[in-house]
């Protein structure tokens, strides 16, 4: 665990220049209001449109970047304009934050390059200290752990899967039912819907629709699936 002295001690000595990305402007201000009234802090940015945003921050360079995940206005967003601004700014520190299931986006942002992930909930203070650790870091990465801001390894759902339930999810992606799958594989039909139900829980899929829209974007059909676990 990180203590409140680590966090003092990691701090940069100069002051840091942010600029603050939200798509929602009550947030946007109240995050810059916020990272204002740090000492340490200094809000050269605030923006509420993604696709302003890097052209803004080519003209007035920042050391970190507050990044919403989500810009549905936006042409990219997510893990693409991530991606986008990692590859535009690749000094930049990128922490990310988002009201959206924190397990999955922070794997898409370890991903796509950024040094923190923050949910929205969280206190405003966790996310000063997201940056300073962020700052002084920015190889690594760090997220939100028993109210805590840690450094992290962030693990994809999909690896949590057994090997049976990928088997499982590997036929169904080919098309074929619970039964079918049972009969291919020599198994009860109630075992393979056990394993099915399972692997739906750990990715956090509620019904057959969710699924298949997951298998359809992780298994490569025309290759007759890869080897590779999701």
């Amino acid at each position: 665990m990180l203590t409140r002295q680590y966090l003092l001690s990691s701090r940069p000595m100069h002051t840091m220049r942010i600029a603050v990305l939200d798509d929602h402007p009550v947030i946007a201000l109240g995050t810059a209001a916020y990272l204002r009234s740090q000492s340490d802090f200094k809000v050269e940015l605030e923006e509420t449109s993604g696709d302003a945003f890097a052209e803004a921050l080519a003209r007035r360079p920042c050391d970190t970047a507050v990044l919403d995940f989500y810009l549905p206005e936006a042409a990219a967003d997510g893990f693409y304009f991530l991606k986008r601004m990692r590859r535009l700014f690749p000094e930049l520190v990128i922490v990310t934050f988002s009201a959206g299931k924190a397990s999955e986006i922070e794997y898409a942002a370890y991903r796509a390059g950024a040094s923190a992930f923050l949910p929205k909930s969280a206190p405003l203070a966790l996310l000063g200290d997201a940056i300073r650790l962020a700052s002084a870091t920015p190889s690594r990465f760090f997220a939100l752990r028993e109210g805590r801001i840690v450094e992290v390894q962030p693990r994809s759902a999909a690896d949590q899967l057994s090997a049976s339930e990928v088997e499982v999810l590997r036929h169904i992606a080919t098309g074929l039912s619970v039964t079918q799958v049972a009969e291919r594989l020599n198994r009860s039909k109630k075992t393979v819907s056990t394993h099915k139900r399972s692997a739906m829980s750990k990715l956090g899929m509620v019904d057959d629709l969710s699924l298949a829209l997951f298998l359809k974007e992780k298994f490569d059909q025309g290759h007759h699936l890869s080897a590779e676990v999701l």
